[in-house]
């Protein structure tokens, strides 16, 4: 694929937060230089993220969760396709059309690398099963995967007068107690509680939520006492804290942690951290670190390139203090603008600049009109956190349109029940759901593995 015209070609890989807000600024006017800007990404769309989790749970339609890339950066190209190689000495990304084998290429003058970030996933020699059977929260498919397993147990507990089969199907555990195991454990258990009111022979005993996490106390991002008052929080709810402990061995119907205690339950909701996207190492030519991420210089070049940048969850770019800056949303977001106007130096003939973005601040709903706030040393909790999460995260919607949207949706779910239906979307999970007798399993896996 060749351009037509002299302008200067610029291929971004990857149409995420950090994708698209630099597709769209590269293609103002104030940077000064016209360039032909191509997006190539599997999907026509990116995640609003902070409010995936509500999207999955009812809270908003899903729709209003995604933006959809042409919209969003207009005056940019996107190629919906699956990256196939990198050929880094003749400037040449090539790629397959979702939808079509054939190969094709594309030539650029400059490559931004922003693929994002995958579910970190142990190996099993350190966590078994994860794979097989643990759920994520990363796609809009796993948001509304998890809604569907939730009210598919719902339906199937209601049906068994076997108390203990009853209470370990309706048991969800969250692995990683950080911002996204947070936010999924605080809206999730409200869906599923209120959810249950439908049906008479489950009762609120039956349902239990625990949380997983290695370290110390949870969500560790934040100032220690807001973290204790979290903490409190989900504990009054009934919500099952375990700090300083991790999940081992993860089944079909139980788990068992680092006590080595066998806890069964049918929903692992794995969110324990995050890893660079592996399409980077199939790549050639690029400069990963130890992580699997690429190694950039403090302008967002990548290290020994002359035309190669990254950003966002997928590249380490350190910052002023040369440590790399975290791989959050609101970081791929302004590391955007820096990274254009370096582009656009480059090409000017002008020196770039070293990026520098620090955290603004960190906001986590709890779930039931509650959540936590560390703005820049002021640290809020309560009822004003929570709304100050929404009101700031209804800003940051892109689009107005999208904002009335989702505004809508939570006004009328302020005075109409939410429908807990199923969305019907993952109709073969192939995560094992199995009605059994959950001491029999576990005794037979406890042979199984000493056996082995």
């Amino acid at each position: 694929m060749q351009s037509g015209t002299s302008r200067k070609r610029i291929v971004v890989l990857g149409g995420g937060f950090g994708g698209a807000y630099l597709a769209r600024e590269l293609t103002r006017r104030r940077l000064g230089f016209d360039a032909e800007v191509v997006v190539i990404d599997r999907n026509n769309f990116f995640i609003f993220y902070p409010l995936l989790i509500e999207a999955g749970c009812g809270s908003i339609e899903p729709r209003h969760c995604t933006v959809p890339i042409r919209d969003f950066s207009p005056k940019s190209e996107l190629l919906m396709a699956e990256i196939s190689g990198l050929d880094v000495e003749n400037s040449c990304v090539h790629f397959q059309l979702v939808g079509d084998d054939e190969l094709r290429s594309i030539q650029y003058d400059h490559l931004v690398v922003a693929l994002g970030s995958v579910t970190r996933i142990p190996p099993e020699s350190s966590v078994s099963g994860v794979r097989e059977h643990a759920f994520f929260m990363k796609h809009m498919s796993d948001a509304v995967e998890i809604r569907d397993r939730a009210v598919e147990l719902l339906e199937l507990a209601n049906t068994i007068d076997d108390i203990d089969e009853r209470r370990r199907l309706l048991h969800f555990v969250i692995v990683g107690g950080n911002v996204t195991g947070i936010e999924v454990v605080g809206e999730l258990e409200v869906f599923v509680r209120e959810a249950s009111a439908q049906y008479h022979n489950i009762s609120d005993e039956d349902i239990t939520f625990s949380i997983y996490e290695l370290h110390n106390r949870l969500l560790g991002i934040l100032p220690e006492r807001l973290s204790v008052w979290a903490t409190k929080q989900l504990a009054n709810r009934g919500i099952r804290i375990n700090t300083g402990v991790t999940v081992q061995h993860v089944h079909a119907d139980y788990i068992v942690d680092s006590e080595n205690n066998t806890v069964p339950c049918s929903t692992v909701i794995w969110t324990a951290g995050i890893a660079p996207n592996p399409v980077l190492k199939e790549l050639d030519g690029l400069p990963l670190n130890k992580f699997g991420g690429l190694q950039c210089e403090g302008d967002y070049r990548a290290v020994g390139t002359e035309n190669i940048w990254g950003l966002g969850d997928c590249a380490a770019v350190p910052g002023p203090d040369g440590k790399p800056m975290p791989p959050l949303a609101q970081i791929a977001i302004r590391q955007a603008p820096q990274l254009a106007r370096n582009i656009a130096a480059v090409e000017a003939g002008r020196q770039t600049t070293p990026g520098e973005v620090h955290l603004q601040g960190v906001l986590v709903p709890l779930g039931r009109h509650r959540g936590v706030a560390d703005l820049k040393a002021i640290c809020i909790h309560g009822f004003f956190a929570w709304v100050m999460w929404r009101a700031i995260y209804l800003i940051k919607t892109p689009k107005l349109s999208r904002r009335i949207r989702v505004l809508a949706d939570w006004l009328l779910n302020a005075f109409f029940r939410k429908d807990y239906s199923q969305l019907g979307m993952n109709e073969a999970s192939n995560h094992g759901m199995r009605h059994c007798d959950p001491a029999a399993t576990c005794e037979q896996h406890e042979k199984s593995d000493q056996s082995g």
